[in-house]
């Protein structure tokens, strides 16, 4: 019986995979991510979002590493005003340099922005519907779910403020596509490359959101272990997809450890009123923090059907309503979430709770799509068509609320405050308004950085035994802008045949410079032709160093020295993607080989 099931379950997977349909399908998201994003097509307006300037300075330097073939994996030779800090090595790196790519096929902000944003947008509609088929959503009702979260603030949230957190949300439902098999091919429940690249595809871009796709996860694998005929061959195949994972992203998880195990890191921006930055159950739009009333609305149903119907729903529809539910509950101001972060520091970690409602959001619509379709399963066809055009018109409003907001967001570019759609405006390098729109508008991506120039501090090293908590108290944007933003020193920033930042400068007598640069503890250094450790040179709370000018050229070199060798990790990593490419074109051979036989 089992085995018939399973056989029926890949007939509507192939059935689900028509040409048409999908073709159909991509037409549809692709032209509502148009829709949403138009508003600032038409108006031609950047959208100066909170996160802009940190993750535009990310992908500037890749782009500038691609572009002058200065590659160094660790440090910021080019963005981050050329400081040498770490960053996108402990964030996305592969990611970012896909983005410097896209930055050489847009050639400037507006058109980087526009179709990075419609490439998230579409991306989420491709994901939702990859795994809405998998398990096995009625077509329709498979569209209409991916459409709702393409226009969900998890998603909208990037083209509206440039949070990264919405690009790990376009791609983590593929993350859920083998959690899936495991519990509907009990025969078969782990295929190794397909569990691989489905984590892989989270984690080269965002950790926080792979952490949270992995813990969502485990009650998936938990079932599919108790009811797999095979356990044996499911842990061989799920010890072959970890370490495939662990090569495929081993400069990413070397890096990370590299940085984190010989320094104590600067934590994103903590918000003590914690409550303010979680989910609730409102009869508006859905925002930032509020579900709004259509999704408020799909979940509460889905979670209110599964009680009253318990014995009719499958083990997959309980997993994922319940797990879909706890996670909403954790996002919500329904638990004491001040207290809580009196007693551990996982709440700075999260940083905002309202980030638990992703899971949410793709479990609850999954459930809510296999839920329509028993309720329908016995309609005819004008009752059908009735709710199908009651589903196209709930879609409609979501997607014109994202389009609203991109509308009033782009509107305030050609305003007296073109800064006001985030938080940008103190740090801003001019009052003329025309200045800054023209530092995002000359065509040299540089330009922006003239204008406008935050000094976030994450990731910085925290030195002199200072607390998180003091760094706070004292104003650590503050500090970061005086030391290394705004620090006026006036010499020349280069880099080396090695590839390594240079600072020089003329100095005027002797005594102590403080340099707009950072060390870390794995940093090499050699100041004026002699060779320094990071213990040896004096440096302020957020790892600028201190040194001894003398009167006349002054020069400091700042390289970085990894644990393992970023060429052998690249090898490793490279050689894998060939491994697997190989076992995959082997395994097609084969298969229509011995289809002629």
């Amino acid at each position: 019986m089992e085995v018939l099931r399973e056989n029926q379950d890949v007939n509507k997977e192939k059935e689900y995979s028509s040409k048409k349909q999908i073709f159909s399908a991509l037409f549809i998201f692709a032209l509502a991510a148009f829709l949403m994003i138009s508003p600032q097509l038409y108006k031609h307006s950047i959208i100066l979002g909170n996160d802009m300037m940190f993750h535009f300075n990310r992908f500037y330097e890749a782009y500038m590493q691609i572009k002058t073939g200065d590659f160094n994996y660790f440090q910021s030779l080019f963005g981050f005003n050329q400081s040498g800090r770490i960053v996108n090595a402990l964030y996305g790196p592969d990611f970012a340099y896909l983005q410097g790519l896209l930055m050489f096929i847009t050639k400037n902000w507006f058109r980087y922005q526009l179709l990075s944003s419609f490439l998230c947008f579409f991306t989420a509609g491709v994901a939702m519907f990859s795994l809405a088929r998998k398990a096995l959503v009625n077509y329709k009702f498979s569209i209409f779910i991916s459409l709702l979260y393409m226009s969900s603030s998890m998603v909208s949230y990037y083209a509206l403020s440039q949070n990264m957190t919405s690009w790990g949300a376009a791609f983590i439902p593929f993350i859920y596509i083998p959690a899936i098999r495991v519990i509907k091919h009990p025969e078969r429940p782990i295929k190794p490359i397909e569990l691989t690249l489905a984590v892989t595809s989270v984690g080269f871009l965002h950790n926080l959101t792979l952490l949270l796709g992995i813990l969502s996860s485990i009650p998936f694998y938990i079932v599919g272990f108790l009811r797999a005929k095979h356990k044996g061959e499911m842990l061989k195949n799920f010890f072959i997809a970890v370490l495939l994972t662990i090569l495929l992203n081993i400069n990413t998880l070397v890096g990370f450890i590299d940085v984190y195990l010989s320094n104590e890191l600067v934590y994103p921006k903590f918000f003590e009123d914690v409550l303010s930055y979680t989910m609730r159950f409102t009869m508006g739009d859905n925002t930032y923090s509020e579900l709004g009333m259509i999704f408020s609305c799909i979940m509460l149903f889905q979670i209110f059907y599964l009680v009253f119907n318990w014995k009719n729903n499958s083990t997959l529809e309980k997993l994922l309503t319940i797990v879909g539910t706890f996670f909403l509950v954790l996002s919500t101001n329904f638990l004491p979430w001040e207290d809580i972060s009196l007693y551990t520091n996982f709440v700075q970690v999260i940083q905002f709770p309202r980030r638990f409602a992703l899971i949410a959001f793709v479990f609850l619509l999954i459930g809510f799509a296999l839920s329509l379709g028993k309720i329908t399963k016995n309609f005819d066809k004008s009752k059908k068509k009735i709710i199908y055009s009651f589903l196209c018109m709930i879609s409609f409003l979501t997607l014109s609320n994202v389009n609203l907001e991109v509308l009033q967001k782009a509107e305030a570019w050609e305003t007296d405050n073109p800064t006001s759609a985030g938080n940008n405006g103190p740090w801003a390098m001019t009052e003329d308004p025309d200045e800054i729109r023209g530092g995002f508008t000359s065509g040299r991506y540089e330009d922006a950085f003239k204008v406008i120039d935050k000094p976030t501090p994450d990731y910085l090293p925290l030195l002199n035994n200072t607390t998180q908590e003091e760094l706070i108290e004292q104003d650590g944007y503050k500090m970061y802008d005086e030391q290394v933003v705004n620090n006026k020193f006036n010499g020349t920033k280069t880099v080396d045949d090695e590839n390594r930042l240079v600072l020089t400068w003329e100095g005027s007598n002797n005594g102590d410079v403080v340099l707009p640069a950072v060390v870390y503890e794995r940093s090499q250094i050699n100041f004026n032709g002699k060779h320094y450790n990071p213990t040896q040179i004096q440096k302020t709370t957020l790892g600028a160093p201190v040194v001894q000018s003398k009167r006349g050229t002054n020069k400091l070199v700042i390289g970085y020295d990894p644990m393992v060798s970023t060429q052998l990790l690249l090898v490793i990593k490279l050689g894998t993607i060939g491994i697997m490419l190989a076992f995959v074109l082997v395994k097609m051979i084969r298969k229509h080989t011995s289809f002629f036989y």
